[in-house]
């Protein structure tokens, strides 16, 4: 009984050791399964919150994608700074594009003011954050900006200035290479998560890409509006083109650098007397058209059509198509940067040309008309002056007969003077010269000659037709006084017209004298050099003078103050002045008379040259 009760004892305590041993693998097992329990909801809650997380980049690049599609670039970039805001939990997020190692804002969200710098740009250096990312190309997180003077000096002064502490800096990296960064400012001292910056970093990856495709699709809008509006324009200036060769105001054709004529309008047809048909068929070509003279020219304008693309208007000729030839004023311009092809320009200058010979010829006329009506004011002038004359020659002629009879005489002495004779005969032969020359002179300005141009020295010009004027000057109680510069450059020109300008100057002077009374009545005549290269003559008289409402009238044709006068005297000599390239004029002389004045320009050839010295 006792070792039933020992035994029944030892049974139940290995029972309560077996009981606790139980109790204490249960407990074990239970704080396992809390443990478990707990890694397992942490798991959860961390699944959870990278679901959330990838719920909010997906949601992001989602509308992100959506406002791609049909949204300009700034509407992206304003879009992707908004959504990488609310992404990481930023009071702000700003973009800035890299251009040129310079930083320029184009993107901004949230509270924080923008820098006054900001859109000018700031430069890619290491000084503020946004320049730290782009030069070491990866995301710079500081957590507290403002005490960072010495690392970042010019971000930490902006972040005192505006407020912002932890702020993180993202590239925007296109094939490894910056294009911009993503900036994010907090208020506070709140860092960002490691998950936050790798979900920023995958985003910013994301949003470099759509920046890249919206720029490059936005250029491939504008080149292809640009491309739009060309071929309008094109087709606008085709069609300008086009109705100025069917309006056939001038001779249009279209040619390639080979030498054929691909198209014409209907004016240039008409112009060579070919059809269309003769150039499509490529039977004609421009090379045909052209005399041989013109070729070195056609040859030019090739060579200057491809070195510029244009060809300036020339005067030549084109072959028709029976032979004859018309003269042309062309032009031409390349269609294109190849220059293959041209459009020329074709204006007909047959009519012009008829018109410049008519008027060669109605010149021709002028100048032989005007040749004759001087010729017969010369004719005229010199029968005023044939009383005059006739004393001029009979002077020396007179003489001669006198010295003739006195050599005679002395011939005849015995025995002969030969001295004496030899002397009268000097004399003989003196003043027959002196008859020859007055008569050489009446012969020049009668005879009808056409004008010839030479070489002259005026004042020996002057000489002569005072001494043509001498008898009726004497006979007139004129006084005659003269003041030839030396020096004068030589004059080219007819010596014939320019003596028969001074003849009728002198004349008119002495003719208009004869109304004072004799002991006032003085002609000057005058030269000198007035200016480089310009020879001035002046006539002065001291007779009436003229009256001021005369002088815009003195020179026209047909216009006179001399009773009997035909007024055509002065208008003849303004005429002759002007064809060698001088000036004729009149005004009052001081205190009473005229003065006549006309300048000429020295010989071109030889104004440069020391002075002709005038004969004595």
């Amino acid at each position: 009984m006792r070792n039933w009760a020992k035994s029944r004892t030892r049974g139940r305590k290995l029972h309560s050791t077996g009981a606790k041993a139980r109790a204490g693998r249960a407990s074990k097992s239970r704080a396992d399964l809390e443990r478990q329990l707990k890694t397992c909801k942490q798991e959860i809650a961390n699944a959870r919150e990278r679901l959330v997380e990838a719920t909010k980049q997906q949601t992001a690049t989602s509308e992100m994608l959506r406002i791609i599609s049909d949204s300009p670039l700034q509407s992206v970039l304003d879009a992707v700074a908004e959504h990488a805001a609310r992404l990481c939990d930023s009071n702000n997020a700003e973009i800035y594009r890299l251009d040129n190692n310079v930083l320029r804002l184009v993107a901004s969200y949230g509270e924080l003011p923008v820098h006054i710098q900001a859109r000018g740009g700031f430069p890619a250096n290491r000084d503020r954050v946004i320049g730290r990312a782009v030069c070491d190309r990866r995301s710079v997180h500081v957590h507290d900006l403002a005490a960072e003077d010495s690392e970042y000096p010019l971000g930490s002064s902006d972040a005192k200035r505006q407020g912002h502490r932890t702020t993180l800096g993202t590239p925007l990296l296109r094939e490894r290479t910056p294009i911009g960064v993503i900036l994010f400012r907090r208020w506070e001292v709140r860092p960002f998560s490691d998950n936050q910056i790798a979900l920023l970093e995958t985003f910013a990856d994301q949003a470099a890409i759509a920046i890249e495709n919206v720029r490059l699709l936005e250029a491939e809008k504008q080149r292809a509006l640009a491309l739009a509006h060309a071929n309008r324009d094109l087709a606008q200036r085709e069609a300008k083109v086009r109705r100025l060769v069917d309006a056939n105001i001038i001779g249009i054709f279209i040619f390639d650098l080979e030498g054929r004529i691909v198209e014409a309008n209907d004016a240039f047809l008409q112009m060579v007397g070919y059809n269309q048909e003769d150039f499509v068929a490529g039977s004609v070509r421009w090379a045909d058209l052209t005399p041989p003279e013109w070729r070195d020219r056609d040859e030019r304008a090739v060579t200057e059509l491809k070195k510029t693309g244009t060809v300036q208007p020339y005067e030549r000729e084109y072959f028709r198509k029976d032979g004859s030839r018309v003269p042309i004023l062309i032009g031409s311009a390349a269609f294109d940067e190849q220059r293959g092809h041209g459009v020329a320009f074709v204006l007909d200058l047959t009519e012009r040309k008829q018109a410049e010979a008519e008027a060669r010829q109605s010149e021709q006329k002028y100048r032989e008309m005007q040749t004759e009506l001087a010729h017969a004011n010369r004719v005229a002038t010199m029968g005023q002056l044939a009383a005059s004359i006739a004393h001029e020659v009979k002077q020396p002629v007179a003489a001669m007969v006198t010295n003739a009879q006195a050599g005679l005489s002395w011939l005849g002495a015995q025995p002969p003077n030969l001295e004496k004779a030899w002397q009268t005969f000097g004399y003989i032969v003196s003043d027959g010269m002196r008859a020859r020359d007055v008569v050489d002179r009446i012969r020049d300005m009668i005879k009808k000659a056409q004008p010839r141009k030479q070489l002259l020295n005026i004042n020996d010009a002057v000489r002569e037709v005072i001494e043509l004027v001498r008898g009726e000057t004497m006979k007139n109680g004129i006084s005659v006084h003269t003041f030839l510069a030396e020096g004068t450059p030589p004059l080219e020109g007819d010596r014939v017209q320019l003596q028969q300008v001074m003849l009728n100057l002198v004349m008119n002077a002495v003719e208009a004298m004869n109304a004072t009374s004799e002991d006032a009545r003085e002609l000057l005549i005058s030269t000198r050099q007035t200016e480089r290269d310009v020879v001035l003559v002046e006539v002065r008289d001291t007779g009436p003078g003229l009256a001021p409402a005369t002088l815009n009238q003195l020179f026209d044709a047909f216009y006179t103050t001399k009773p009997g006068g035909l007024g055509l005297g002065l208008s003849i000599c303004r005429s002759i002045i002007e064809a060698h390239g001088g000036r004729l004029s009149a005004k009052a002389n001081v205190p009473r008379g005229a003065i006549f004045e006309f300048s000429l320009p020295a010989a071109p050839d030889l104004a440069k040259q020391p002075a002709v010295v005038s004969a004595t």
